[in-house]
């Protein structure tokens, strides 16, 4: 990337004053042995809820280098909820979060905690019931090197794996338990770097290293890496302190940390074996400085006082889960109880939360700081389907019932955002978890003749909606698959420890092989490239 390794001592001084899816190629076949030859470097940057418009600025010329020197998809999606555990989480299985078990960044962890309902971080290994690229590698390909450079401290949590921690590293000794489910054990990548042991960590409610700092250790991993995973969260973060110009701003800096990246691979004669892609886990929702943020707790408060079963809140930005604390209620009063909040929550006039109101009086269904909508809850959808209520069956297109997500999952509109507890404790102006949130970045480039340059895969329909999904657009769930046809890791079903194989596919469109043949072999073994 031109005229950016000049700059690399400035950002050091600053640094330091800042102190199976289809068209797979697999057959579940042993891997041949990886023999001598050239390597396929694979690299997958995440630039934290970036969004398809941010390239409008002219503040990232790396970035549309690298799009130019690729293949773009103009739809990309998030799984729901569009935050950025359950994405992150997307990108290293390759299944939806019904399987995997991390559906959304904060919830109730029912087993630990009973008795007590609690909001914590779903960045625990123990939830992350499947396998990721790491442990894939590791198990199919012992000869390549992973490593993840993250930026932020739950997604370093989440990819801690399930091996204990070594004697005197606290960093994940406290995330490690044995895995939900006994079919899995992952493991963490060969180099790994936890955010929190930089100088330049920034600790609560940030908690995140800036992108100058991970991508410092990034380089640092990169000759001991074949396939390297990071994250950039300077975007994301800013947005989330000060809106959306302060993220403008900073998307420059973010960009020339991605140029650095770049360079690196070309002064070590790697860029041209490597394929890279670049993708955000989600967009950004913008809301007004503290306002229009909704409090359902006192609903369910209302209701529980009424004589339904006491429930609890959970706020996620653009969406709110919601649990029956009474483990013990029958199955009976448990649905009642969703379709009671259900009905006063997202349809507050209707004649169903009206049938509620006779019995129990009115109901505060929402509380909201100025700007109150007429409708601020979008939709509101089980995450066990009801009989008695079908409007409230999750659609198709959003595979996350999982009951990690609670027990019925709300979704705010545009602008608004949802506040537990006080509707002082969500401030920030940028939120995620909203529908429109779900359209993410997704690009396909790098040096490798592998990648076809100067694509841009268009949608099949005009203007799809954000519940759609596409055969052509691609998904985050598509990233590990596509990694692992480039490695020809060669997964079979019995590699996952559910026996699904991949709900993603690999993104055909952006390689070569696949103009002549749709279903090309691999274009490596274990990373070690065909023909050299």
């Amino acid at each position: 990337m031109t005229g950016r390794k000049s700059l690399l001592p400035g950002l050091l001084a600053g640094l330091a004053l800042s102190a199976c899816g289809a068209n797979s190629g697999f057959d579940g076949g042993t891997p041949p042995p990886p023999g001598d030859g050239d390597k396929l470097s694979v690299v997958v940057v995440v630039l934290d809820s970036l969004m398809p418009s941010d390239l409008d600025s002219g503040l990232m010329p790396n970035l549309q280098a690298l799009v130019d020197a690729g293949t773009v998809y103009e739809q990309s999606r998030a799984v729901f909820s569009a935050e950025t555990i359950p994405n992150h989480v997307a990108m290293m299985t390759g299944v939806v979060p019904a399987r995997s078990g991390i559906p959304t960044n904060n919830f109730w962890d029912k087993a630990v905690s009973p008795d007590a309902a609690t909001d914590e971080d779903l960045s625990l290994p123990k939830e992350l019931t499947a396998h990721t690229l790491f442990t894939h590698i590791a198990n199919r390909c012992p000869n390549l090197s992973t490593g993840a450079a993250l930026s932020k401290k739950y997604l370093f949590e989440i990819f801690c794996g399930d091996e204990p921690a070594a004697e005197g590293d606290l960093s994940c000794a406290d995330l490690t338990y044995p895995n939900d489910n006994p079919a899995t054990y992952n493991r963490q990548p060969d180099n790994y770097w936890d955010p929190t042991s930089s100088p330049v960590y920034l600790p609560s409610p940030d908690e995140h290293t800036p992108d100058i700092a991970t991508m410092q250790e990034a380089l640092a991993q990169l000759p001991d890496s074949d396939f390297l995973f990071i994250n950039l969260g300077d975007i994301d973060r800013s947005a989330h302190a000060a809106g959306a110009e302060f993220r403008l701003a900073v998307s420059a800096d973010t960009d020339l940390q991605l140029g650095l990246l770049v360079d690196a691979l070309q002064s070590s004669g790697r860029w041209d074996n490597t394929v890279m892609l670049v993708v955000s886990d989600h967009g950004m929702d913008y809301s007004p400085l503290g306002l229009d943020a909704i409090n359902v707790q006192p609903a369910l408060d209302a209701l529980a006082a009424c004589g339904y079963e006491p429930m609890f809140a959970v706020d996620n930005g653009g969406t709110d889960s919601l649990y029956v604390t009474n483990l013990a209620a029958t199955e009976e009063t448990r649905r009642a109880t969703l379709r009671a909040a259900r009905a006063c929550l997202v349809e507050p006039d209707g004649a169903a939360c009206a049938a509620v109101e006779g019995v129990c009086g009115a109901i505060d269904y929402s509380s909201s700081e100025l700007l109150p909508r007429a409708r601020p809850i979008l939709a509101g959808w089980y995450t066990q389907a009801d009989p008695a209520d079908p409007d409230g069956s999750m659609p198709a297109s959003i595979m996350s019932a999982h009951e990690n997500l609670g027990d019925l999952v709300l979704v705010a509109a545009d602008g608004i955002k949802f506040s537990e507890r006080n509707l002082s404790a969500n401030p920030i102006p940028g939120n995620h978890g909203h529908l429109e949130t779900l359209h993410n970045f997704m690009l396909v480039t790098g040096g490798s003749s592998l990648v076809r340059p100067g694509v841009s895969v268009a949608a099949s329909v005009a203007d799809p909606g954000p519940l759609d999904r596409l055969p052509e657009q691609s998904e985050n769930i598509d990233v590990a698959p596509t990694v692992a046809w480039l490695l020809g890791l060669n997964l079979g079903a019995g590699d996952f420890p559910d026996g699904g194989g991949f709900d993603g596919r690999v993104l055909s469109e952006a390689f070569t092989a696949f103009e002549t043949s749709a279903n090309p072999a691999p274009p490596s073994r274990c990373g070690v490239l065909s023909g050299s």
